[in-house]
């Protein structure tokens, strides 16, 4: 069975991290994903982060977290997130930040058009092979000797990219329509940069704090 980490939130901790985030992404317009100072070494030293993006919009409670999750031994997730039951949880995919990271600009005889860039189906078709494998053995024994249940509630989500590169591309309606209509056997896959992440953490850290402070 896979061993999760425990962790509970501190809300003060994740502010200064979000300050931390905000930094990276306001000096540096492209951000590697896997170089020793890039996004994913980013987000392996600061769990606080990882916990607070299953709190984000996922209906959880989340209280345990995995880097790097081996999936029956076939498949890796850069994060995982679950409740404190272990039975509802988050599978998390970073990619880069660069300027072909979602949109690679195509240019035939004058004429310019923007395809789905290798990099983003990439990362898709990670969270594509989870999902796969996750329903396959959802029939079998499998299920609970890898999470302790039979079943389990999962989603998804790719970080991927930055908006400043998809406003220039002029892609923005694009990438909103799939990651609001797009789902993988029933179970959501959310699609968002690395800008949107932030945004959504400074959202949620906020909602948590002014309901803990009474004013929600």
């Amino acid at each position: 069975m896979i061993n999760l980490n425990e962790l509970t939130i501190d809300l003060k901790e994740c502010e200064k991290l979000l300050d931390g985030f905000k930094n990276l992404l306001d000096t540096s317009d492209e951000i590697s994903e896997g170089k020793a100072d890039g996004l994913l070494k980013f987000f392996q030293s600061r769990p606080q982060l990882i916990i607070l993006i299953g709190k984000w919009r996922f209906a959880m409670d989340a209280k345990f977290y995995k880097p790097e999750l081996n999936l029956f031994n076939e498949f890796r997730a850069d994060f995982a997130v679950c409740d404190s039951k272990k039975k509802n949880f988050l599978f998390i995919e970073f990619e880069d930040a660069r300027k072909n990271s979602v949109f690679s600009e195509i240019t035939n005889e004058g004429t310019t058009r923007y395809e789905w860039a290798s990099r983003f189906e990439h990362g898709f078709s990670q969270v594509l092979d989870w999902f796969y494998r996750l329903d396959d053995y959802s029939r079998t024994n499998k299920m609970e000797e890898h999470f302790g249940h039979s079943k389990i509630e999962y989603s998804g989500l790719l970080v991927i990219g930055r908006d400043k590169f998809i406003k220039e591309a002029g892609c923005e309606s694009r990438l909103s329509w799939r990651k609001e209509k797009l789902m993988i056997n029933n179970n959501p896959v959310h699609c968002i940069t690395f800008d949107q992440l932030y945004l959504e953490l400074e959202e949620k850290l906020f909602t948590i704090q002014a309901d803990l402070a009474g004013y929600l």
